[in-house]
């Protein structure tokens, strides 16, 4: 089936000398929304390159189809599909020379802003239900990320209109919806964060964000499942929704990226 969709690579400048050293992968899934925005979008350009640089990984933006032509679950099932074609490189078979020749599959994170991270976490799910072989998942790093839920958690009531706006555009890009319990959005429904498969989890959030509560909420959550990893902590002070993307050179925003970049270079390895 033809779905239009398409992966971008972004190589830090060092991997391309004659050095046989593979790096780690930085699966990176977008924001939008679900309906707007696309891996080649510009901030997204200027982020990676500056994430890339910094990190010294090889980084991948996924692309997928949007709402409202394209219903959730449209949108996880392309990036499950991303996932599966870079995995076919494990062994240095695949189709991709650059993937073959610089990537450690050892070493694979995934990460995304907003609904971005929201995929983040069900593919990390996916892959420890699914056992996909040649993806090693080292860690997940969740900017912001778009979850929801009936029942509101943390300060939550305080902002009864971003919370209805949520639910609104969650309406619009899946029409067959439950509603914000949905465990599409809401990752506390019908599946077990223990099942996560990786070591570590990075979150990041923003203090003027309405979505920095499910953020503190997911944490606390992930401690009490019987998740045996480590899980870390970011909050940008005076800082809203996405900010690292609308103003990259900020103090705020180089301090997140040289954050996420410390995080996947830790290890574990």
């Amino acid at each position: 089936m033809e779905t239009t969709q398409y992966l971008r690579l972004y190589v830090p400048k060092n991997a391309t000398s004659s050095s046989a050293q593979k790096l780690p992968l930085l699966v990176y899934f977008h924001d939008g929304a679900f309906f707007i925005g696309t891996a080649s979008s510009p901030m997204y350009h200027t982020y990676l390159n500056s994430l890339v640089a910094e990190a010294n990984v090889i980084a991948v933006p996924v692309d997928y189809r949007r709402a409202p032509e394209h219903p959730i679950p449209i949108a996880y099932h392309d990036s499950q599909y991303a996932l599966k074609w870079l995995a076919s490189h494990y062994g240095g078979n695949g189709h991709e020379k650059w993937l073959n020749r610089h990537v450690d599959f050892n070493k694979v994170y995934l990460s995304g802003d907003s609904t971005g991270a929201n995929k983040s976490h069900h593919m990390a799910i996916r892959i420890g239900k699914e056992k996909l072989d040649g993806i090693n998942l080292a860690g997940i790093m969740l900017i912001h990320p778009y979850f929801g839920g009936k029942e509101p958690v943390g300060d939550e009531t305080k902002d009864p209109d971003k919370r209805a706006k949520i639910e609104r555009f969650w309406r619009l890009v899946s029409p067959t919806t439950s509603g914000t319990d949905d465990p599409w959005i809401n990752p506390f429904k019908d599946q077990s964060l223990a099942s996560l498969v990786c070591s570590r989890v990075l979150v990041c959030v923003a203090e003027k964000d309405v979505l920095r509560h499910r953020g503190w909420y997911y944490c606390e959550r992930l401690k009490k499942t019987g998740w045996k990893g480590e899980v870390e902590m970011m909050e940008s002070k005076g800082e809203d929704n996405v900010f690292p993307l609308l103003e990259p050179t900020c103090d705020s925003a180089m301090a997140k990226l040289k954050k996420v970049a410390a995080f996947m270079n830790q290890g574990p390895w």
